[in-house]
């Protein structure tokens, strides 16, 4: 006798540069707990994938986890799943990068299991019309994807009780539509309502089938799922409830529903699940999307009208996110420039790394923000950007270049950047927007020094106000649907940039302009020099960026030239920059000026990481820290964890603001403060004219030892 049939597939994941201490609390909730469960119900059978990064930490931290799933891979009562190793988005990497992921994973679980996987998982399952003919050409079969892809292409719920089959330039692939009533139910609902779901579509369609496809973090390590389905033994109650069901229902894995008759064709839109749409979309879009649904939903509408409501897509990010883009951007130039590589150098050992390197960037968690970190979690972003360095590092070693300073358009917005190269360092300068330096990387030590935040308003921060701590938190809810906080007063910390927190980011204050202006955000500028276009001039090593902008004050409009140039060497991680400030005045106009830059070191509150001011530590020098000193050379930010320190020297005495970058984020756990890196101004007061002012500095990133050696010669040489 033909039962229903409910196929489940289960997705477990953690980011590159996670904390182990993450990954091994989601074992030990999650992967674990679910293993040793399933194990004692063998008629359960569902599919498996999990990235290679997980299992390659399981295999380091629990082989004997690795060996239990290759028992329950040999009796059929797992089956694995393939995808990108490192969990890249598909579409956002360049197609000989997918095969060379897929292929990754595929070589993984054929020499651990023995195995060859039909289906594949896909990433955030964010799909795109042109993926059938990849994903085939990769040898997958099929790939479960959300019901919303379906209705958003017209079709409805009713018809969605089996595979489809789609195709790209005749390359056929086959879809799993994932059920977002299961999703919900699973495991948030009760497992009676579930049953009674289940029946229902069983009375519809007797031999039919509906499919389950998710995240496994959530039978355990998504907040109170642990106490939920195990201590609360919702999980065990649900395989129980299967078993006495077992007359009409029965849980299968992916490839037995992929093998069952399709229900028929479908092109699908670009789409992934209804929650990240949402979630791409800018702030006041953002809201005004929740509101319609809202009233959908208030209006019992939803239902007919619902198919034609969505968000943005993944790709939205990159607009949204000017962080997204330019890691993303730097991930295309690095695959490009290993790509015209590979011919010629393909079996080398500085390729291979460098090419893993670049795979392990390609990790999706940073290149979007919803309900979890992403974007928002400074260690995640720092793994990826370390990978892109160390994969920069290894390339210029095998390429053997000197210096290299480049105009082109590095970020995709229609104006050219300037890149520097060096054997030390890479650096890239934006010249349409204030001549500001938005990177600088240490290529020997693997880091990017100007991974920053810039604190921008989300639209979920409307749901700070109704958030509550954990402790005050009610029974299990499902993560879409609880607002938690991790601490009070959060919303003193709702500021919002109106440009990027990079570097060498030029300010003509308002002359009432001070640190507690600064700090609240609530200073103005005379100057048209932040966001505006530079001219741009490369001589030798040397990089210079101009600007005739304006000072506008009350009762004039003068004419203001900032003028800064950058010296580079080959060999070496300093930086010499000279700043020439002229005015078209016969008189000396005052000016507040200031040079702001923006470092991070992630660790904000680290005894390890602090901050120096002519060499020496104040008793509150954390890197978090709020502080001013007036009539002082130079500030560094020293991290002895990674034995990294980066100085700003100046010639001239300089009155020096130093202050903490705190973003607000919503994650699994609920709202939280997030230390994004530290914001260092120099401000002068000055007196300019036609005659110009010239400003030396110093930008020196090395060591902590060969900082504050710098610094003492220096200061020799000064007094």
């Amino acid at each position: 006798m033909e039962k229903f049939k409910l196929a489940i597939g289960l997705h477990n994941h953690q980011p590159v540069g996670n904390f182990d201490f993450v990954f091994d609390e989601s074992h030990q909730k999650a992967y674990k707990p679910f293993l040793d469960l399933l194990k004692k119900y063998p008629d359960i059978r569902i599919s498996l994938h999990q990235s290679g990064i997980l299992w390659d930490w399981q295999e380091k931290h629990y082989p004997n986890h690795i060996s239990q799933i290759q028992k329950l891979v040999t009796t059929k009562q797992i089956e694995l799943m393939t995808g990108g190793f490192y969990e890249p988005i598909l579409v956002s990497i360049p197609e000989n990068d997918i095969y060379g992921q897929i292929e990754k994973l595929d070589g993984y679980i054929q020499d651990r299991f023995q195995t060859k996987s039909q289906g594949a998982w896909l990433t955030e399952r964010i799909w795109e019309p042109h993926l059938p003919k990849i994903l085939h050409n990769a040898g997958v079969k099929f790939i479960p994807v959300d019901d919303t892809h379906f209705i958003y292409a017209g079709f409805d719920t009713d018809q969605l009780t089996g595979p489809f089959v789609t195709e790209f330039e005749g390359k056929e692939l086959t879809l799993l539509p994932i059920s977002q009533r299961m999703r919900y139910l699973i495991p948030f609902g009760t497992v009676e309502e579930l049953i009674t779901e289940l029946k229902q579509l069983a009375d519809k369609n007797p031999n039919g089938m509906v499919i389950y496809a998710d995240d496994g973090e959530k039978f355990g390590s998504w907040p109170k799922t642990y106490e939920h389905c195990y201590r609360d033994k919702w999980l065990q109650n649900f395989f129980d409830a299967v078993l006495a069901n077992s007359d009409w229902l029965e849980i299968i894995p992916l490839s037995e529903a992929a093998e069952v008759k399709p229900v028929g064709r479908a092109y699908l839109p670009s789409a992934s699940y209804a929650e990240m749409l949402h979630w791409s979309l800018p702030p006041k879009p953002f809201i005004e999307y929740e509101k319609f649904e809202h009233f959908l939903k208030e209006n019992d509408k939803q239902e007919s009208f619902g198919r034609f409501v969505r968000g943005g897509h993944w790709r939205g990010f990159l607009t949204k996110y000017e962080e997204v883009n330019l890691m993303h951007k730097k991930m295309l130039y690095i695959s490009d420039k290993l790509q015209k590589l590979q011919s010629k150098y393909k079996d080398s050992e500085n390729y291979k790394t460098a090419q893993d390197n670049l795979y392990a960037a390609q990790c999706n968690c940073p290149y979007w923000h919803g309900v979890f970190g992403g974007l928002y979690l400074p260690h995640i972003r720092q793994a990826i950007y370390a990978h892109l360095v160390e994969a920069e590092s290894l390339i210029r070693q095998v390429e053997q270049k000197q210096i290299e300073i480049k105009k082109f358009d590095f970020d995709f917005d229609g104006h050219d950047e300037i890149i520097v190269e060096t054997n030390k360092l890479t650096s890239v300068f934006k010249p349409n927007r204030g001549g500001t330096m938005i990177e600088l990387s240490l290529l020997d030590k693997k880091f990017s020094l100007t991974d920053t935040l810039t604190r921008r308003k989300e639209g979920y921060h409307l749901k700070l106000e109704q958030a509550v701590t954990e402790d005050r938190a009610g029974e299990s809810k499902s993560i879409h649907d609880l607002v938690l906080t991790k601490e009070e007063g959060l919303s003193d910390f709702l500021l919002e940039d109106w440009y990027l927190k990079k570097c060498v980011i030029d300010h003509v204050f308002t002359n009432d302009v001070d640190f507690n202006k600064f700090k609240s955000n609530k200073f103005g500028e005379y100057g048209d020099f932040v966001l505006e276009k530079y001219d741009s001039h490369v001589e030798g090593n040397k990089v210079t960026l101009s600007r005739n902008g304006k000072l506008r004050r009350a009762n004039d409009v003068i004419g203001l030239k900032i003028e800064k140039s950058f010296q580079f060497a080959d060999n070496s991680e300093t930086i010499e920059i000279v700043y020439k400030l002229t005015a078209d005045s016969e008189k000396q106009i005052d000016i507040n000026f200031a040079i702001e830059n923006n470092f991070n070191f992630q660790a904000g509150h680290a005894v390890d990481r602090f901050v120096l001011i002519d060499n020496e530590q104040t008793k509150n020098s954390y890197l978090d820290s709020y502080g001013e000193r007036t009539d002082a050379h130079s500030i560094a930010m020293i991290d002895q964890y990674r034995e990294i320190g980066v100085v700003l020297y100046s010639e001239q005495k300089t009155n020096i603001l130093h202050l903490p970058i705190f973003t607000v984020s919503l994650s699994e756990g609920g709202f939280e403060k997030v230390y994004q890196g530290t914001t260092i101004v120099n401000q002068f007061i000055l007196k300019v004219s036609r005659e110009p002012i010239e400003l030396k500095f110093t930008l020196m990133s090395s060591d902590e030892i060969s900082v504050k050696a710098f610094l003492e010669k220096l200061q020799t040489t000064v007094s």
